[in-house]
């Protein structure tokens, strides 16, 4: 029993061996692989490139100009020209900064459009106007003209509602004031005297009617129609029209004006009506409209560039002094100036702050990383002693256990002999 025991012994202690020598293969490997895992993060960090904070020298340039009696002049361009037929030696870009009369569109979001009705004063076309010889009467475009009727209740309304936006209109004669309805149903007021000055064409003759849909409001902005006679709206007009010949605006000849923070404002009937039908909610008429297509002009200050050739003399160092161009004979002193451009460095600087933010968080990810298999190698490393300990004593420990066996044999063996 004895020799069995020993000899199950040995065999337990060689299948140990054997399962240590195989772990101690396993953490080799492993620290193998953090081997490569750790040369590739030096590479890594090999292929960083290290950002470079921008120099204001890159962005400073020398800056030529010239005051011309009118305007200050910046040169942005000088370059050389090789035989000029002319003897200029230069082919100058210079600019300068002027205010523009400048038609602008603009879209007003739920622009609030109100339409009424509303008075107006119009006149009757020379010639329009003929009258019966034999009882007298008159037509105005081929439409019968009657006295006014105060007993008809629709010929009162819109009377009384005439009288009282045009004041001077009620001074008249009441038996003197006759009426008419053109060809698209709409009645229009005279008189008379103005009948008989477009038959005679000898003055002015004036008619008055109400116009349905007439946009009174955009906002809290009293709207009016154009004035032609005004001179500020003729000039603002007439740019925008200029400015936008496709809009139609520039087609319309019912245009309306506001004003709103000092600015004066043109649309045409037509946008201002799309505007105020818009609203989903009839109840609410002038809520969530679409968006007013609106015109105004203004000066703006505009950048005014351009390219000629010049004569340009040069120091003994080869710095321009003068400038003469082709189209003058005034010579201009040039200024020189050093110019950085502070806002181009700005971003340059905020860039390299950013890449820098960039590049410190990479390295910093590389060294977390590098410590952790570090950290791992070092546990595989104490795991591998531990491994060589324990197999020195499974070691120790068999060679005990073979002389224990071959002690047992040989003392077996001797029992025979």
């Amino acid at each position: 029993m004895g020799m069995a025991a020993s000899q199950a012994r040995y065999l337990g202690l060689t299948a140990r061996k054997t399962n240590v020598e195989y772990e101690g293969q396993q953490v080799n490997q492993a620290r193998t692989a953090l081997a490569n895992q750790s040369a590739n993060t030096f590479n890594e960090l090999l292929t960083l490139e290290v950002p470079t904070a921008p120099s204001t020298q890159d962005y400073t340039t020398l800056q030529y100009s010239y005051e011309d009696g009118v305007t200050g002049e910046t040169i942005t361009s000088m370059t050389p020209l090789e035989n000029d037929p002319d003897g200029y030696n230069y082919l100058v870009t210079h600019y300068h900064y002027s205010d523009v009369y400048t038609g602008i569109q603009s879209k007003k979001t739920n622009p609030q459009v109100v339409l009424d009705t509303k008075s107006e004063q119009g006149k009757i076309n020379t010639g329009s106007v003929t009258q019966n010889p034999g009882d007298g009467s008159y037509t105005v475009d081929g439409n019968a003209v009657s006295k006014y009727d105060p007993n008809s209740a629709e010929q009162k309304e819109i009377y009384d509602k005439l009288v009282n936006d045009y004041p001077d209109f009620g001074k008249e004669n009441i038996d003197d004031v006759y009426t008419y309805t053109d060809a698209d149903g709409k009645m229009h007021f005279t008189t008379k005297t103005d009948l008989d000055n477009s038959i005679a064409g000898t003055g002015d003759s004036n008619e008055y009617h109400i116009n349905s849909g007439v946009p009174t409001y955009v906002g809290n902005c009293e709207v009016s129609k154009y004035d032609p006679n005004d001179s500020e709206q003729k000039a603002a007009y007439e740019q925008i029209c200029k400015e936008f010949p496709d809009q139609a605006f520039a087609g319309s000849s019912d245009i309306y004006t506001w004003e709103f923070q000092g600015k004066r404002y043109f649309a045409c009937l037509e946008d201002l009506t799309a505007s105020a039908i818009s609203a989903p909610d009839p109840s609410q008429p002038t809520e969530n409209q679409a968006k007013l297509t609106m015109y105004n002009a203004e000066n703006i200050k505009t950048k005014i560039e351009k390219q000629e050739k010049a004569f340009v003399d040069l120091d003994e160092n080869g710095r321009p002094q003068t400038i003469r161009f082709e189209d003058s004979t005034a010579t201009y002193a040039l200024k020189t100036e050093t110019i950085t451009d502070e806002d181009a460095y700005q971003d340059a600087m905020n860039q390299y702050n950013y890449d820098m933010q960039v590049y410190e968080k990479k390295i910093a990810d590389i060294n977390a990383k590098t410590e952790k298999i570090q950290q791992q190698d070092r546990t595989l490393e104490l795991r591998l002693k531990q491994l060589d300990t324990e197999q020195e004593a499974l070691q120790t420990e068999m060679e005990a256990v073979k002389k224990v066996i071959d002690k047992n044999i040989e003392s077996t063996f001797k029992t025979f002999e």
